[in-house]
Order: C-alpha cells, then sequence, then structure tokens
C-alpha cells in the first residue's frame, strides 16, 4: 500500500528565473511597451494583501513563498523557502529554511519570521482569517482562549525556534499532511516590519517571493512586479515583468474587458460564460483546470432557529434536480455531486449523499416527517457571481417543496463578515476548493473548530476522532477510509447539502500561458507568449 512520505525532498540549492522572450506588443492588455512584458487579471477589491488575513488572494500567493508549494512543472509538492521538512512520527517536525533567503526591503527570512508570523495569525483577538490553520499546532488553545479572556502568552508552544535557519514544530495530534499545510497562505513568514509598524506594513507589504508589491489604488488596481532577488525555481513564478490586477464587482465587466482587449486572464469562469467565450474569443482563451478541486454547496449554520432538522434539510437536497440545472443551464459544464468531497479525492464514495438524488415526492413526504416549515427558507449569497445558478436552485426548493425562499446577495466582504460573527439568517450557498489536495480540506469544515467550521458550527465527537485519525494516518489507502467513514458520519446530520462540481474554467488572451497548481489557477505562475 501507499505511504504518505514524512520525509520532504531536499530542496535544491540552485534555482533559475522563468525566462519568456517575446514580439512587442501594444500597452494593452499583455502589452510589453519599453521591453516590459505586463499581464493583467481579475480581481476583487482585497480585504487585506497579506496573507495571513486573505488566505485566499492571488496578490498573497504572488508576493509570498512559501516553505513548500506544488512545482508547476512537476506538479509535485517540493520544498521551496525550506531546505527540508522532516518528521519520523508526523507529530513533531524538523524544518530547515534555505540559507541567504531575503524578504523584499532585503532583509533576512529566519526561523523567527515563520515563528512570530505564525504566533500572529494564530491568536484569535488578531481575528485574521488564516487563524483555523494553526488549530492542529500545541499552544493553539492557548491563544484562542473560549471564555472570552486574553491570551496569557503571545507565542504557539509547540513551534520552537532552534536558530537561525532551523524550527521545530509540535502538533496536538499526528498529521501526515502537515508538509502540505506549509504550501499555504497563511503559513508565510513576516519580515520585523509587519511587527514594527504594522498599520505602515499593511499599505506597503513585503514579503519573499516572486512579485513584489509596488501600489495598491482602492477599487481600480492592485500592481506588482517581478522581483530578481527571488530565488525559487522557474516552476514557482511566472513570465511577465509586471502584473496588474484590475478590480471588478463581477465577472461579466471583466469579460467586456477581455473581449476589448483590456485584460488577459479571469478564473472561476461561470459554465453560463464559457459557450458566449468559445464564439467570441475562441476555442483557444479557455484554459481547464486539470484536477477538479471545486464544488457548490448550501451549508447550513447550526444556530438558524428552524433548519436544526436532518429530515428538512434531506428535503431540500431532495428538492434540487441537479442534472437538469446541470444540463440546461451549467450547459454541462458541471457534474451532479453526490458527496461533500469531490470525486478527485482518495476517499469519494459515489452516492454517500443519499439524498442528493432528486426526487419531488419523496422531498415533500421528508418535510411532511419534519413537520413542515411555515417560515422562509433563506439563502445568502455572494452577489458578484452565480446568480442565475443560485436562483435556479432556489426556484426548484420552492416549486418542489411548496415553501417560500428568499435569496439574500451581498458583496463578499459582507457575507464573510457575516459567517464571521454568527449573523447568517439562513444557509450559505457558495464555492469552495481545497489550498492542497487533501480529504481533511472540505471535511475539516464539520469538525468542531476546525478550518472554515464558522460557517455552520457543526460539532460531532465521532466526525472528531475520525478526522484525528485519519489524518495521523501515514498509509494513504488507511487514511481515505476514515475520512470516508467521516463523510458518512456527518452525512447523517447534513449540515452541509452539496449541489455541483463544477467543469473549472479560467480565460486568456495569446500573451497569457495559464497554469494551475493544487487545483486551482494562480496567476501569477502564468508564462508570457507573446
Amino acid at each position: 500500500m501507499s505511504k504518505k512520505k514524512l520525509i520532504a525532498v531536499a530542496a535544491a540549492s540552485a534555482a533559475f528565473m522563468l525566462a519568456a522572450s517575446g514580439c512587442s506588443v501594444g500597452a494593452e492588455a499583455g502589452g510589453a511597451a519599453g521591453g516590459e512584458k505586463r499581464l493583467s487579471f481579475q480581481l476583487a477589491e482585497p480585504t487585506s494583501l497579506v496573507p495571513h488575513e486573505s488566505p485566499g488572494s492571488q496578490v498573497a500567493m504572488a508576493t509570498c513563498a512559501n516553505l513548500m508549494e506544488v512545482n508547476v512543472e512537476t506538479q509535485e509538492l517540493e520544498p521551496l523557502a525550506a531546505k527540508s521538512v522532516t518528521s519520523e512520527d508526523a507529530t513533531t517536525w524538523n524544518i530547515e529554511l534555505q540559507e541567504g533567503w531575503t524578504f523584499q526591503d532585503g532583509s533576512p527570512v529566519t526561523a523567527d519570521s515563520f515563528a512570530k508570523a505564525w504566533a500572529k495569525t494564530a491568536t484569535g483577538s488578531n481575528a485574521w482569517q488564516g487563524n483555523g490553520s494553526f488549530v492542529s499546532f500545541k499552544g493553539y488553545k492557548e491563544l484562542n482562549p473560549t471564555d472570552g479572556s486574553k491570551p496569557t502568552t503571545k507565542t504557539l508552544s509547540g513551534v520552537k525556534v532552534i536558530d537561525g535557519n532551523n524550527l521545530e514544530v509540535t502538533l496536538n495530534a499526528a498529521n501526515a499532511d502537515f508538509p502540505k499545510v506549509l504550501s499555504t497562505s497563511p503559513l508565510c513568514p513576516l519580515p520585523e516590519a509587519a511587527f514594527s509598524d504594522p498599520k505602515a506594513y499593511e499599505e506597503n507589504p513585503v514579503s519573499n517571493g516572486p512579485y513584489k508589491f509596488v501600489s495598491w489604488n482602492h477599487n481600480q488596481e492592485v500592481v506588482l512586479e517581478k522581483w530578481d532577488g527571488f530565488k525559487g525555481a522557474a516552476g514557482f513564478s511566472g513570465g511577465a515583468d509586471r502584473l496588474v490586477g484590475q478590480i471588478y464587482t463581477a465577472v461579466d465587466a471583466a469579460y467586456t474587458d477581455m473581449t476589448a482587449n483590456n485584460l488577459d486572464m479571469i478564473r472561476n469562469v461561470p459554465a453560463t460564460m464559457v459557450s458566449k467565450a468559445k464564439s467570441q474569443l475562441g476555442e483557444e482563451s479557455l484554459y481547464e483546470v486539470k484536477t477538479g478541486s471545486k464544488q457548490y454547496t448550501l451549508q447550513i449554520p447550526e444556530y438558524v432557529k428552524g433548519l436544526e432538522d436532518p429530515d428538512l434539510r434531506r428535503a431540500i437536497s431532495m428538492s434540487i434536480d441537479r442534472e437538469a440545472i446541470a444540463a440546461s443551464l451549467l450547459q454541462g459544464y458541471a457534474a451532479a455531486s453526490d458527496s461533500l468531497v469531490p470525486p478527485s479525492l482518495d476517499s469519494y464514495k459515489a452516492g454517500s449523499c443519499e439524498s442528493c438524488t432528486f426526487d419531488a415526492a419523496g422531498a415533500k413526504d421528508l418535510l411532511k416527517k419534519a413537520g413542515g416549515f411555515d417560515g422562509t427558507f433563506i439563502i445568502e449569497h455572494n452577489s458578484t457571481s452565480d446568480a442565475q445558478l443560485v436562483q435556479a436552485i432556489s426556484k426548484q426548493i420552492q416549486d418542489n417543496l411548496g415553501i417560500k425562499v428568499q435569496l439574500k446577495p451581498m458583496l463578499g466582504t459582507e457575507l464573510e463578515a457575516r459567517r464571521n460573527n454568527q449573523k447568517l439568517e439562513g444557509a450559505v450557498f457558495g464555492l469552495w476548493g481545497w489550498s492542497y489536495k487533501s480529504s481533511d480540506q472540505y471535511l475539516s469544515q464539520y469538525e468542531t473548530g476546525g478550518d472554515g467550521n464558522v460557517t455552520t458550527g457543526y460539532s460531532n465527537d465521532g466526525v472528531d476522532k475520525l478526522l484525528r485519525a485519519a489524518r495521523g494516518e501515514q498509509d494513504e489507502a488507511k487514511a481515505a477510509t476514515l475520512y470516508a467513514q467521516a463523510e458518512a458520519v456527518v452525512m447523517k446530520d447534513m449540515p452541509a447539502i452539496p449541489l455541483f462540481i463544477p467543469t473549472d474554467f479560467g480565460l486568456h488572451t495569446k500573451c497569457a500561458v495559464m497554469n494551475d497548481a493544487q487545483g486551482d489557477l494562480q496567476f501569477y505562475r502564468a508564462g508570457y507568449g507573446c
């Protein structure tokens, strides 16, 4: 049986930058005026440019070099800022850093740069989005007291700085995925400037990645430029000299700019836009992500009154004709989901969500069993994307169950705040994807206090035990079995309703040679093709 490697391969000491030659074109999308290779990409207004505060940020990914990362040339997880990551028991990990690495301000990247950044992110009172990434670290509870008191310490007891280039990390329990965790944005280092003058740093962040921050014109654009001091190999960077994140509130406006040759790259292209793009921009403009890593769901907070009964949740699920929506509205660019994890993961079991099969009559019977529903079923969602899809789902629930459904569209920043402060009034429609390839990335949402658990607040001791066991299992096949068992328990309570696995497309001009890693498009990895 295949086993996870607890000792990461040592990184090569010498690396080269990606070089791409191209002809000179105009100063619009993909411009190379004055010899500068410029690419532009679609961006929402950032909540922060600091990776730990906004882990999913494309800007943060471009500016930070993680300890581990997927190399797009090999598609393998490899050391990057780390020289090696080793463990004998998957609980205590030894991390040796590459020598001679610096931040973009010239200050050295040391073991302390990671330890201090992790402690600050793990401190609950700072309210950084990356906080949940440290739940498994020894000392996390002390930085996140549940009684409302202030922490009595400022450090993670499980993180020990051995010397300038070496760290020792102790987890609460074995986690064979830990090298993958080190490839995520909340595990980035921070320079001393981030601690000595945090407000100034927020406006002018520096890190250790392939691109450095230049400017942020709010609601207009974020500009990055290639950093010559980056020591990572070609597979960890891209070919543009300058990256411009053009800010949009909706993908339609970004698409219009692309058709006018004013934008180079778009990600998360709605299925409803794919056929139009083929016609207007050509087949070559579409880039299909190689690994299906995303899933649409309805997540149901445990604290919302009237939605507690699992039979009601199952009735809602059965009232949705996923196959019909996938074939018509989504034009075949999605598959009906029947599990809380996508088929690309080893723990996937076809049909694990029995109530994901459309059955209008059965749904009405379950609704009666649950005592009916007299209120209004509210669906909260991000107003900037997938509006037609949410409307189609809500109409089916309303028509097939005979209950009132109300949509509450809002900006992503507002929805995020409502989630974090437990102010949700109904189910949340959203798209979830992994930061690294593991069933834990989906199922930890249903672990007590797990990463992403804030949306539903679901808690089950049996699920928690199975997930801990799966994480610590070094045999991949055995781990997959444990994850599948955990999912089966979660599905009995149904805190989330699986909906669709979309075919994930990006759009690009000929100047942007797209690459994907970790099952997602990363704009800063694009090669320059003009």
